[in-house]
């Protein structure tokens, strides 16, 4: 498969068969090889009306995890202030102690391969440098956090911290091998936060899902808060006061526009919540497509980290490298469609 030299540099530098051929595999899903795991914890809201929407917040992302997230729900670990609003859902009060006790019950079952989302709102805040988190009872700081939920020997961290001020968290969280998004670009934001809502919204019926491939990656779900938020303060006629950021390259450096040109977004775009299941069931998978989806998975991964390397190499070889990886994906493709 040739493309003219005139016609090989279109948009994000794919001829038109080949883009159409990357948007076909892109349909393919690599087959689950980790378990994955949740924690989510909201802790003190301070007022009725917040608990009860931070307590629909859970149950949303509850009822997503467990449905088309396909996620068991003894691997999720829900603390909430009280408990006894919904029990069949909240295993914790959200305490420092409980939330050591649900970190220690994991650390024992999660696998190095395993990956783990941690949800995380309600009120934060800042003083100086330290972000806290506002819990029932002493509230840890960001550090002492990420000392305790890094504990769990997971290989792949995603950290959703909706709660104001969580940009003050950044430092804490950023290492390598986690994407950390945070609802504030500071520990200075201060107000109350709406971005949570909006990163469960973005998984729901796959609305994030800009490149239709079936599934929405971590930094289709931020693109997609991002503007939601920004929807939100313009249909208020106020002043927007949280502005969502990524890390997801172990800088601390996060970016309200992850791109190639800042060096953020690489992990996110290949990361989602999901299984990682091809078109269908897993059951419908023989052990054959299992190994052709993963090899396309990490074809995928190689597409990304080329794109992330473009300004570093001459046109001519990035298109080349491109075109080739490119041509190994469709046949894979082709495989998998038989």
């Amino acid at each position: 498969m040739k493309c003219s030299r005139q016609s090989s540099v279109i948009g994000s530098g794919l001829c038109p068969l080949l883009l159409m051929l990357l948007l076909g595999v892109l349909a393919s899903h690599a087959a689950e090889t980790e378990a994955r795991w949740a924690i989510i914890v909201v802790g003190s809201s301070g007022d009725q009306e917040l608990q009860k929407a931070y307590l629909k917040e859970i149950t949303d992302l509850h009822t997503l995890l467990t449905g088309p997230l396909a996620l068991p729900s003894d691997r999720i670990m829900v603390l909430f202030e009280d408990p006894s609003l919904k029990p069949e859902l909240i295993r914790y009060q959200s305490t420092m102690e409980n939330l050591k006790a649900a970190c220690r019950n994991l650390a024992g079952r999660v696998k190095r391969a395993d990956s783990i989302l941690i949800f995380i709102d309600g009120h934060g805040s800042y003083e100086g440098s330290t972000y806290k988190l506002n819990l029932v009872g002493p509230d840890p700081t960001a550090e002492d956090l990420a000392t305790l939920l890094y504990s769990i020997p997971a290989a792949r961290f995603i950290v959703v911290n909706a709660t104001n001020c969580s940009g003050g968290s950044l430092s804490a969280f950023s290492r390598e091998g986690r994407i950390v998004i945070t609802a504030t670009k500071s520990g200075m934001e201060k107000n109350q936060t709406h971005m949570g809502q909006y990163f469960i919204d973005a998984f729901r019926n796959n609305a994030a899902d800009s490149d239709k491939n079936g599934r929405v990656s971590l930094m289709e779900a931020f693109s997609y808060l991002s503007l939601k938020v920004e929807d939100y303060y313009k249909s208020e006629g106020s002043l927007q006061t949280e502005h969502p950021v990524l890390d997801d390259n172990g800088d601390a450096q996060a970016q309200s526009k992850p791109s190639p040109e800042n060096g953020e977004g690489l992990f996110a775009r290949t990361a989602f919540l999901d299984a990682g299941v091809l078109s269908g069931t897993r059951e419908d998978m023989n052990p054959e497509q299992q190994e052709l989806a993963r090899a396309a998975a990490e074809i995928e991964k190689q597409i990304e980290n080329l794109k992330y390397k473009k300004k570093e190499l001459p046109e001519a070889e990035y298109e080349k490298r491109l075109e080739e990886l490119l041509l190994k994906l469709a046949r894979i493709h082709a495989k998998l469609s038989k």
